[in-house]
């Protein structure tokens, strides 16, 4: 009996047609270094609104005033500033730290209620229909600030006051001499008043003393020219 040869038949895989794969356009594949400068320009234009955005927020820390639509920056008037106030002020801002420095080192502290009595003195003396705050505004101070300088002031009387003795004499001739201007009324009220004034008078005429001894012991490196 003939042997029968058995051929397998694969089935022809049919190859898609070239006309059914169409190519893309060269506008759908943007080459590598487009994608890269359009996510630069993107990231460029993000930063440049960021700049903008901070510019009109804190445009008072740069720009100070626009004439005419000329701009007037805040390093123009800070130099305009250093130049006619900034040795002095630099000094007065030294005197203030030393004066800190030896209130602490006397353990001379002020507190709030401290403070807030001396501008409760102040406002009286100011007369009705006048208020603290509106005052310092017509000599361009801020409430803020007032109370700092108050403070250094309380300072410095606390420390000097330890140094200031006034006479019981002392106390007599100051009622007799300024009885008409005095706002106590009782003769108690009056000695206590008149004590405070001379104390007061004797602080100034030793402050400015004082303050050379602190200048002459500190030791100070000043670098402004």
């Amino acid at each position: 009996m003939p042997v029968r040869k058995i051929v397998k038949r694969v089935p022809k895989v049919a190859k898609a047609a070239e006309s059914e794969i169409e190519p893309l356009a060269d506008s759908e594949i943007a080459p590598w270094p487009k994608r890269r400068e359009t996510k630069i320009l993107i990231f460029a234009v993000m930063a440049i609104l960021a700049i903008a955005g901070l510019g009109y927020f804190f445009k008072d820390k740069f720009l100070v005033a626009l004439v005419e639509g000329k701009p007037i920056f805040r390093y123009q008037l800070n130099q305009r500033l250093m130049g006619v106030y900034g040795k002095d002020t630099l000094e007065n801002i030294i005197v203030e730290e030393l004066i800190q420095d030896e209130a602490k080192r006397k353990a001379v502290v002020i507190s709030g209620d401290d403070i807030n009595k001396e501008l409760d003195k102040l406002e009286k003396s100011l007369g009705a229909g006048m208020k603290l705050e509106d005052a310092l505004k017509l000599q361009g101070v801020s409430l803020a600030e007032f109370k700092k300088q108050l403070e250094l002031r309380l300072q410095v009387n606390r420390i000097l006051e330890k140094e200031i003795s006034v006479s019981p004499e002392e106390i007599d001739k100051y009622i007799k001499d300024n009885a008409k201007t005095m706002v106590a009324t009782t003769e108690a009220e009056r000695k206590i008043e008149a004590e405070s004034q001379l104390k007061e008078q004797k602080i100034n005429e030793r402050i400015q003393s004082w303050i050379s001894e602190l200048l002459k012991k500190a030791k100070i490196s000043r670098f402004l020219k």
